[in-house]
C-alpha cells in the first residue's frame, strides 16, 4: 500500500512510497513470537469505534521516520474497501508500537517496511487463521474446523499448512539450486584431487634422477622424504590459500543466490581443505617411497660410479 508519514507528507499520490499493509488481531504478534521493541501492541479496545492506530517494524522507522520519535507520528494510507475497486480516501492511523523485523511472505525481504493496523478497524472478508500448537499441528487440523464451523458452518478452510509446510514450499527453489551446485561442486572437488595427485606425481617423477643422485651421495630416506614433502606442502598451501580466498568471493556472491548462505562455511571449507591436502599428501609419500628404497639394492650407487 502507498503510505506517506506525518513527519513528511507527500500530496502527490504517484511518488509516496509502498510498504506491506496487514489488518492482524492483538493475538497476532503473540502467536507468531514477534517481539515489541517500542510502545505497545493491540488490544481488544483497539476496535471499529475506537481511535484508528497502527504498528511498524524496525525497517520503517529506519527508512521514513530517522531521528524522529516515531509513537508521536502518524502514517496516511488509502482506504480498502472490500468488493470496490481501487481505494477510498486516505485514513490517518496513529502509531503506538514499533515490533523487530520478520520476514513476511519473502524470506529475502529482510529490509522491507511494514504497517500493521488492527483487523476489526480495517476487515476483509479473507484472512488467514493461525494456531500455535504445543504438539503435533497436524492433528489439530480436523478440531480447527470444527471450531471454526460451529461460528459458521458456510465458511470453507483451504490450503491448511504448518510451518514447517510453509518454510519447505518456500525454499523449494532454493534446494534445488542448492542441490545442482552441490553437484558441480562434488565433481569439481573430484577432478581437484585427482588432479592435485596427478600434478604431484608427475613432479616427482621428474625428480627421479636427483633422488637417486641425492641419495648415491648419503642422503637417507627421512631425508629426501621430507624434503619432497617439505616443498609439497608448501605448493599445496598455497593452492589451498588462494583456493579458499576464492571460494569467500564465491559465497559472497552466492549470499543473493540461496537464502541462509554466509560468505563463509568453515565446515564446507575445513572439509575440502582437508581433502585435498590428504590428496596431496598421499601422492607425494606414494611417489617418493619407492624410489627412497633404491639405495638399498646398490642399483643408483653402481650408475654414479659410472658415470663418474
Amino acid at each position: 500500500m502507498n503510505f506517506s508519514v506525518s513527519s513528511s507528507p507527500i500530496s502527490d499520490h504517484s511518488t509516496r512510497p509502498n510498504s506491506p499493509f496487514s489488518m492482524v488481531t492483538p493475538e497476532y504478534f503473540q502467536t507468531y513470537g514477534i517481539h515489541v521493541v517500542q510502545g505497545r501492541s493491540f488490544t481488544e479496545q483497539d476496535s471499529a469505534s475506537g481511535a484508528r492506530v497502527a504498528m511498524v517494524n524496525e525497517n520503517f522507522v529506519r527508512r521514513y521516520l530517522p531521528g524522529v520519535d516515531p509513537l508521536t507520528q502518524t502514517v496516511g494510507v488509502d482506504q480498502l474497501i472490500p468488493g470496490v475497486t481501487g481505494v477510498g480516501d486516505t485514513m490517518q492511523w496513529q502509531i503506538i508500537g514499533i515490533f523487530h523485523n520478520v520476514r513476511s511472505g519473502n524470506l529475502r525481504a529482510d529490509d522491507s517496511p511494514e504497517i500493521d493496523v488492527p483487523f476489526w478497524q480495517s476487515p476483509w472478508p479473507a484472512a488467514d487463521i493461525t494456531v500455535r500448537a504445543n504438539g503435533d499441528p497436524e492433528a489439530l487440523t480436523k478440531s480447527i474446523a470444527a471450531a471454526v464451523h460451529t461460528v459458521d458452518p458456510d465458511v470453507p478452510l483451504a490450503n491448511i499448512r504448518t510451518m514447517d509446510q510453509i518454510l519447505d514450499h518456500a525454499l523449494l527453489g532454493d534446494e534445488f539450486i542448492a542441490a545442482v551446485f552441490g553437484g558441480f561442486a562434488g565433481v569439481a572437488l573430484l577432478l581437484a584431487a585427482v588432479g592435485i595427485y596427478g600434478v604431484m606425481a608427475f613432479g616427482v617423477a621428474q625428480r627421479t634422477h636427483e633422488i637417486g643422485l641425492r641419495m648415491a651421495l648419503g642422503a637417507g630416506k627421512e631425508q629426501v622424504l621430507g624434503l619432497i614433502l617439505r616443498e609439497g606442502l608448501l605448493l599445496t598451501l598455497a593452492g589451498l590459500g588462494f583456493g579458499l580466498f576464492g571460494a569467500y568471493l564465491l559465497g559472497r556472491a552466492m549470499q543473493s543466490t540461496l537464502y541462509g548462505v554466509s560468505a563463509i562455511d568453515f565446515g564446507a571449507f575445513s572439509a575440502v581443505a582437508a581433502v585435498l591436502l590428504v590428496s596431496s599428501l598421499s601422492c607425494m609419500l606414494c611417489a617418493s617411497a619407492p624410489r627412497s628404497q633404491r639405495r638399498s639394492h646398490g642399483g643408483i650407487a653402481l650408475r654414479v660410479r659410472k658415470e663418474l
